[in-house]
């Protein structure tokens, strides 16, 4: 039975926004690294470090409309070592910038490869320190090719099935997939009006179908999507549930350099649109009515979030 556990963190804080700013970091995920990884030699050299290390900065800094300050970062699967984790939520921390990406392949004791999604969200206490959650999650579903190449390195692909996690955070509520995790019907439902965006790690070079699932999910679960690719694949972007001319709102491929686009979430307007009924829903002319059976209990949960 798909399942999911709710994290909440710093929800009785008094950093609530109404507006997300999210960051899709745009990097390439070479195959070599990848590979690396798993065979127990991940790529920590001082040239790539370097690398992402200016990236990091570059996000740190950016300011975007009326000042504001990214609140989110999104790397693609399989996109940063294990080893730099700490470091990783030492940033958060001290930038009060979240984090999510997903970490490169880990062989445990038993010989198992790991593909884990982490999130690493900051918080002020109540007594006003800034703190950080870091939450792994194991990859529920490996693609049938990832699957393949790894029993070929004599390697166990983890047949374990971890609970997706509800995140409660700075007044939103997201889930976060992994990959081909996405391309499960039963898994996408699962958060049917609870969220208000959810966001997806790949490294997927089947961007057609994955672009054909992002676009369902988004007016399925009336939603926003974040995807996230490899950047020589493409299609990462943000998806509103919208008319079709208006959908894809932030949409990026290519390029040499590590770099980053922006968007701000208008969490409060999807959310007053929920609201309503039908019969004013479809004069709206930023998004689409929401489906039958929108959990209307998940969007009080979530409206008694914000502010």
């Amino acid at each position: 039975m798909v399942r999911y556990e709710e994290v909440s963190v710093g929800t009785d804080s008094k950093d609530l926004h109404d507006h997300i700013q999210i960051a899709l970091a745009n990097i390439p995920v070479a195959t070599a690294d990848v590979e690396a990884s798993y065979l127990g030699s991940p790529n920590l050299s001082r040239d790539r470090m370097k690398q992402f290390a200016s990236l990091l900065n570059e996000i740190s800094q950016f300011r975007g409309g009326a000042n504001r300050r990214i609140d989110l970062v999104v790397f693609p699967e399989v996109s940063v070592p294990h080893a730099w984790e700490s470091m990783l939520t030492t940033w958060a921390r001290r930038h009060r910038i979240g984090v999510i990406c997903g970490l490169e392949h880990y062989v445990d004791f038993d010989g198992q490869a790991l593909n884990e999604v982490l999130a690493i969200l900051p918080y002020q206490s109540s007594a006003g320190h800034w703190s950080c959650v870091p939450v792994r999650r194991l990859k529920r579903f490996y693609s049938p090719e990832e699957a393949f190449i790894l029993e070929n390195e004599d390697l166990i692909v983890p047949t374990s099935k971890r609970p997706y996690h509800l995140f409660r955070w700075r007044g939103a509520s997201f889930a976060i997939y992994n990959c081909f995790e996405l391309t499960s019907i039963e898994d996408r439902a699962l958060f049917k009006g609870e969220v208000d965006f959810i966001v997806a790690t790949e490294f997927n070079r089947d961007v057609n179908y994955f672009s054909n699932i992002v676009e369902s999910a988004s007016r399925d679960l009336h939603c926003f999507v974040v995807q996230v690719n490899d950047s020589c694949f493409g299609d990462s972007r943000v998806v509103s549930p919208s008319k079709t001319d208006s959908m894809n709102p932030l949409w990026i491929k290519g390029g040499d350099n590590l770099t980053f686009l922006t968007m701000s979430l208008n969490l409060k307007a999807l959310r007053t649109h929920q609201r309503k009924g039908y019969g004013l829903q479809k004069e709206s002319k930023d998004f689409k009515p929401t489906p039958p059976n929108f959990s209307k209990a998940g969007l009080r949960r979530r409206l008694a979030l914000g502010k």
